[in-house]
Parts: structure tokens; sequence; C-alpha cells
């Protein structure tokens, strides 16, 4: 059986704070931001979206009707992640692609991430045609394009 990282990470530093040792603090803290979570979700019967922050399963949801959205962007980018052990650190990036919907002078609302840039572009492409708005293929670095309706 495997022991989440945020099960062990806490555990740890409830034994610390209970032993009176101040450090206890440290691994107790990064095993709460392992158990906290932001995501966006959206219902396009409705027209509507969320903002989902949950910690510890409690989720905190509200429903808003969608803005006048603009287009949808499918935009490559790259997620870092750094590990650190005592003496040593050493950091990874990977390529994440996100949906983001467009509005009122270029706010943004983050829809959907995906590694697959066939995947993004299937998503991308339902969002526009039952919104009837366009699709930035921005995956390319200074090379933004829209994409022609069929």
């Amino acid at each position: 059986m495997e022991v989440p990282a945020w099960f062990f990470a806490m555990g740890i530093g409830l034994m610390g704070l209970f032993s009176l040792q101040f450090f206890g603090l440290i691994p107790l803290l990064f095993g709460f931001m392992f158990i906290k979570t932001d995501r966006s979700e959206i219902d396009l019967n409705s027209k509507a979206y969320r903002n989902i922050k949950s910690f510890v399963g409690i989720k905190v949801v509200k429903w808003k009707p969608l803005p006048n959205i603009d287009y949808v962007s499918v935009f490559t980018t790259t997620e870092n992640i750094t590990v650190r052990a005592l003496t040593a650190e050493t950091r990874n990036a990977f390529p994440i692609i996100h949906l983001n919907l467009f509005y009122a002078n270029n706010k943004k609302i983050t829809i959907y991430q995906t590694k697959n840039k066939t995947d993004a572009f299937n998503v991308a492409s339902k969002i526009s045609k039952v919104l009837s708005i366009d699709i930035l293929d921005a995956t390319e670095k200074g090379d933004f394009k829209w994409i022609e309706k069929n």
C-alpha cells in the first residue's frame, strides 16, 4: 500500500509539533499545500462557470454566468516542478496546454489543461461551436493564428 505524500508530510509535521519542535511546521505546511486544489469548470448547457477551491476534500464553489466571451485560446506553456532534498535541488519543466476563455479587454478564465494537443483542439472546437466564438492557436511561441471554423 502506498502512502500519499500529503499524509506522510502532515504526519511528520504533527509528530514534530507534539514533541515541541518548531521545525514540525515545515512538513505540516507542505502537507496542507498537497491537499489544496484550484480549478475551473464550465457548463456549456447553462453557459455558466465556477472556480473550485478545494481543501481536504471540502469544495467552495459558486456557479456564475459566463461573461460575453470573445474567443477561446489554445496556449502552450510549461509547468515547473521543483524537487528539493537536503543537499540537492532539481527543477523539471513539462509542456502543458491551457484553454483560456478571453473576455472584456483580455481578462481570462482558464477552463481546461491537458498534455495532448489534439485533445485541446477538440475541446476548444466544442466550446467554440456552443458559444459561437473563434479559436486562437497560441501553441507556437510568437506564431499565433486564428483557426477557421468549418
